[in-house]
């Protein structure tokens, strides 16, 4: 009984932290008159520290220890940086529904570089999911039936796009440096090194501009990074990674719900047609169909349905959760 109960905690965690990473462009919508770049850098600076007193209440600090190719280290931290710029822009031009479904294309733009990159073949399954991703995306850039395609609108979908291909990039060299690194590791040097890089951005505020969004944005990274993340991290080592990659698509659907509601956005009818081909395609990548033997000929005998999580989404949950 015990053991059930803190399944379901885990479970409750991790349902709790996927649905707080949607709520970014609720807090983006309170900070006024600051750049991306530096909204991005304090966000991530509260995150960091309570990541780095994590490691050291969890006596976790030597599996930060950095080994060989760390200059991929370096690859990832640019990756995370350019796919917060282009997702928050994204948000601020075209809405949080638009930015959030469009970056959960990253598995699309994998799809379409692992064989360049990576050197894995391209699976019918996956060109399945391909096709109907990019169905959904075409869905979603479209205008609905009471907006136009205006040039800030158009402006939002190119960042949107684009912050799905650099997370693409972000999954690919998780990837690529699994075997020398743990997700923890990449995740406390990826995210130092992006402080590094805007650090110049955090230090050019201007103190009129920075105290009267300082609360907004210490709750912004304490709430969507610093909290999220911890419970990220504390449930998915507790839960199987098929569901915690499944669950995970809760992000994109919060999104539109707390745009919907707290920002007032709209909903048309092609996004959330656009979000159900999305999610059907990342579905598809997600879970590999194993045995699927149903009642064989002994009495009351049977399989039960078997899966095992794709490769690509090993990595797409848990390599860049800072980012979130």
């Amino acid at each position: 009984m015990k053991h059930i109960k803190n399944a379901n905690y885990s479970y409750l965690e991790l349902i709790i932290s996927c649905t707080i990473f949607g709520a970014s462009g609720i807090f983006l919508n309170h900070i006024y008159s600051m750049q991306t770049v530096s909204i991005i850098f304090y966000r991530l600076i509260f995150g960091f520290l309570l990541l780095l007193m994590y490691c050291i209440c969890s006596n976790k600090l030597k599996l930060l220890y950095m080994k060989k190719n760390k200059r991929y280290l370096v690859l990832i931290a640019i990756f995370n940086v350019f796919t917060l710029y282009t997702y928050f822009s994204s948000i601020k031009h075209a809405g949080i529904s638009i930015a959030v479904l469009l970056l959960y294309t990253a598995p699309v733009y994998v799809t379409l570089l692992s064989p360049l990159f990576l050197k894995e073949k391209i699976t019918k399954r996956g060109m399945l999911s391909l096709l109907i991703s990019v169905c959904g995306i075409l869905l979603v850039v479209l205008p609905g039936n009471n907006t136009s395609l205006n040039a800030n609108l158009l402006t939002g979908i190119v960042l949107g796009i684009l912050s799905g291909i650099s997370y693409s990039g972000t999954i690919m060299t998780v990837s690529y440096l699994k075997k020398d690194y743990s997700g923890l590791t990449q995740l406390f040097w990826s995210t130092f090194i992006s402080l590094l890089i805007l650090l110049p951005f955090g230090i050019g505020v201007p103190a009129e501009v920075l105290v009267p969004n300082l609360g907004m944005l210490f709750l912004f990274g304490l709430i969507t990074t610093a909290f999220a993340s911890v419970l990220y991290l504390n449930s998915a080592s507790k839960i199987r990674a098929q569901t915690v990659s499944v669950l995970a698509l809760l992000e994109p659907v919060s999104g539109i719900i707390f745009g919907f509601v707290f920002l007032h956005e709209p909903i048309f009818m092609n996004t959330i047609q656009g979000c159900f081909f999305i999610l059907l395609g990342a579905s598809i990548l997600v879970l590999e169909p194993g045995t699927f033997d149903i009642f064989r000929k002994k009495r009351y005998a049977y399989t039960p349905v078997r899966w095992k999580l794709h490769p690509v989404f090993n990595y797409l949950t848990a390599s860049s959760r800072m980012r979130k």
